[in-house]
């Protein structure tokens, strides 16, 4: 994972032009549900994932695998706990870094390949931030993309 201080590499610009949209968006604010299923970002739910947090079983649930997501992992995760869905290896830093992303409202790029479903030549690249939705930050949005 790179380290919550790295940017992302200046060759992401899907990544960077979906920052730009949830600035404009937002004025630097945290983006709600209702500014997402707005036109603008219907280019961009095919590379969405939505994390929301069910703290009464420490877990996420995946309410969102976009088909870009699903194409490159070769299933859908819709619906499924983060905790069984095929994030178990790297279940525990991901229920982190969704924790702090919620708690303080920062951005997180990361990047990696997936290397654990034997496709090491497939790289992704993400940034992860908080939604809202009904005036709760309870929710993780993903934008991914691969190469």
């Amino acid at each position: 994972m790179m380290s919550v201080e790295n940017e992302l590499p200046a060759e992401y610009s899907l990544i960077d032009d979906f920052v730009d949209l949830v600035d404009a968006s937002t004025a630097g604010g945290v983006l709600r549900f209702d500014q997402l299923e707005s036109g603008p970002f219907m280019q961009y739910w095919k590379n969405l994932i939505i994390y929301r947090h069910e703290p009464d079983i420490s877990d996420f649930r995946v309410i969102l695998f976009g088909t870009e997501v699903a194409g490159s992992y070769g299933e859908d995760w819709t619906g499924q706990l983060l905790s069984t869905a095929g994030f178990e290896k790297g279940y525990e830093a991901i229920y982190r870094v969704n924790l702090e992303i919620m708690s303080n409202g920062k951005r997180i790029p990361d990047t990696g390949t997936l290397e654990w479903q034997g496709r090491d030549y497939r790289s992704w690249h993400e940034i992860k931030m908080p939604l809202k939705r009904n005036g709760e930050i309870n929710e993780v949005l993903v934008y991914m993309c691969f190469s």
